[in-house]
C-alpha cells in the first residue's frame, strides 16, 4: 500500500462516468483502475488488491450488491474497503442494504473528488489500524500459548513421573527437585494470569487507589532492602540519592512499590556483572495545560539510571506497549510477558504522573516516573 498514491478501483458500467472521474483525478495523488462490470471488478480486485473500491450499485448482469457479496466471500478481497455509489441523494433502502452486506461508506453521484480523497485516506488509515490490531492479537496469542504451554508441560511431566513412581518407597531428592520445578512453573503461570488481569482492570478503571500523603522513602526503601541480596549476587553496585527537602507525594504507596520494583528489576536484568545502577529522587515543577488554563504543578521525579545493554531508538516507543519485547530482552534471553512496564505506566498515570525513558544501545538506559506532590 502506498500512502502517497493509494490505488482506487472504480466500478461503473458507463464509460463516460469513468472518463470524467479519471480526468478529475488526473492531478490528484491517486492511482485509478477501471472496471465496467461486476465480473471485471472481481478479477481486478483479486489481481491488484486496491486500497479502495468505488462500486456503482446499478449495473446490468451483476449489480453492486451481488458484486459486494462475492468480494466479501473471497479471502483475498474480503477486507478491501468498499464505497457504494448511489445515483440519488436519498436512497435509504439501498444504503441500508449495502451497509448490511459489508460496504464501508457510500457516495452520491456526481462524485466530489475532494470528499472522495478525504474518505479514501480515512478508510485506508482505518484499514491499517485494523491490520495492526489483528497483528497484535496474533502476537499476543502466540506469546500466551507459548508462555502457558511451557510451564504446563513441566507440571504435567512432574505429575506423570510421580504417578509412575514406586508408591511404597519414600520420595528421593530428585523427586523433591522435580516438585520444586513444578511449583516454579505454577508460580510462573500465576504471575502471567495476574499480569493479564491487572492490565485489564487498570485499563477499565476497576482498581481503587488508597492514596495518602507519604514520603518517597515509603515506597523506595522497602524495595531497596528487598533487592539488596540480588544486587550483591550479581555484583552490581546500587547508589541512591535523595534531594534535600523532598516533599511528600499523594499516592498509593503499595501500588507505587510495584512500579519501583519493576523499574529496578528491569535495570538489574539488563546490567552486566560489575555494572552500576543509580537511583535518584528530586522535586520538579512542570507546566500543566488544561482546557481553561496553564498552571504550574509540583512533582517528585524518581530516576533509575543503569549502565546496561541499552535500547535502540527505534524500539523505545515499543516499551510501554502490550506484549512487546525489545531485541535487548531477546539477546539477553530475559523472559517476560511484556506487561510489566505497561502496568507501571497505568499505575503512574492513574495517580497523575508520567513515565519516561532515554536510552542508547550499548550504553545504558534511564527510566523515570513522576508523582504529584501532596497538597499541604
Amino acid at each position: 500500500m502506498n500512502d502517497s498514491e493509494p490505488t482506487i478501483l472504480v466500478v461503473d458500467d458507463t464509460e463516460d462516468n469513468l472518463d470524467l472521474l479519471e480526468f478529475a483525478l488526473k492531478r490528484k495523488p491517486i492511482k485509478m483502475l477501471r472496471a465496467t462490470s461486476g465480473m471485471a471488478c472481481l478479477a481486478l480486485a483479486k489481481e491488484h488488491k486496491p486500497d479502495l473500491i468505488l462500486l456503482d450499485i446499478q449495473m446490468p448482469e451483476m449489480d453492486g450488491f451481488e458484486t459486494l457479496k462475492r468480494l466479501r466471500a473471497n479471502s483475498e478481497t474480503g477486507k478491501i474497503p468498499v464505497i457504494f455509489l448511489t445515483a440519488q441523494k436519498k436512497d435509504p433502502e439501498s444504503i441500508a442494504k449495502g451497509l448490511a452486506l459489508g460496504a464501508d461508506q457510500y457516495l452520491t453521484k456526481p462524485i466530489d473528488t475532494e470528499e472522495l480523497l478525504v474518505r479514501t485516506k480515512m478508510l485506508i488509515s482505518l484499514k491499517k489500524a485494523e491490520a495492526e490490531l489483528e497483528r497484535l492479537r496474533a502476537d499476543f496469542m502466540a506469546m500466551l500459548v507459548h508462555d502457558l504451554r511451557s510451564p504446563l508441560i513441566g507440571i504435567k511431566n512432574v505429575l506423570e513421573l510421580l504417578e509412575e513412581s514406586d508408591k511404597s518407597a519414600p520420595l528421593s531428592q530428585d523427586y523433591f527437585e522435580l516438585v520444586n520445578s513444578a511449583q516454579m512453573s505454577a508460580n510462573r503461570l500465576l504471575e502471567l494470569v495476574s499480569d493479564l488481569l491487572d492490565v485489564s482492570k487498570y485499563e477499565a478503571g476497576n482498581i481503587a487507589f488508597d492514596k495518602a500523603s507519604v514520603p518517597v522513602s515509603r515506597f523506595i526503601d522497602p524495595i531497596l532492602r528487598q533487592m539488596d541480596v540480588q544486587f550483591r549476587q550479581r555484583n552490581v553496585k546500587l547508589t541512591t540519592t535523595y534531594a534535600d527537602g523532598l516533599p511528600n507525594v499523594f499516592v498509593d504507596a503499595q501500588k507505587t512499590e510495584q512500579v519501583m520494583m519493576n523499574f529496578l528489576s528491569n535495570a538489574l536484568k539488563f546490567t552486566k556483572t560489575g555494572g552500576t545502577i543509580r537511583m535518584a529522587a528530586e522535586a520538579i515543577t512542570e507546566k500543566i495545560h488544561t482546557e481553561l488554563e496553564e498552571m504550574n504543578r509540583r512533582f517528585v521525579r524518581v530516576t533509575i539510571i543503569d549502565t546496561g545493554v541499552g535500547i535502540s531508538q527505534e524500539e523505545i516507543p515499543l516499551l510501554f506497549r502490550r506484549y512487546k519485547q525489545t531485541s535487548s530482552a531477546r539477546i539477553t534471553k530475559q523472559k517476560g510477558t511484556g506487561l510489566g512496564l505497561v502496568i507501571c505506566k497505568l499505575i503512574v498515570e492513574a495517580q497523575g504522573g508520567t513515565v519516561g525513558v532515554q536510552s542508547e544501545l550499548g550504553k545504558g538506559s534511564t527510566f523515570s516516573f513522576t508523582l504529584p506532590v501532596a497538597e499541604e
